[in-house]
């Protein structure tokens, strides 16, 4: 991941962590905050595997809290 993807990223999350913190468990709560931290802290200073398994949670967190508010948003339908 280059710098402005890493930027992108973390901005991105901590959009979502910030509108939909009060209806996500501690768990994913726990998962964003890390994957922003490890974001924040570059991705261009890490080795190609590292930077896929950032990837790879990023996506897989953004994943998490769709599949959570896309739940809610049919239970109150």
């Amino acid at each position: 991941m280059d710098t402005h993807t890493c930027e992108n990223s973390a901005a991105q999350l901590k959009q979502l962590r910030d509108a939909y913190q009060s209806q996500l468990d501690a768990s994913v709560i726990e998962e964003l905050n890390a994957v922003i931290a490890a974001l924040e802290a570059g991705c261009d200073r890490q080795d190609k595997k590292s930077a896929e398994t950032l990837t790879y949670r990023v996506l897989s967190i953004i994943g998490d809290v769709l599949r959570i508010i896309s739940n809610i948003t049919d239970l109150m339908s």
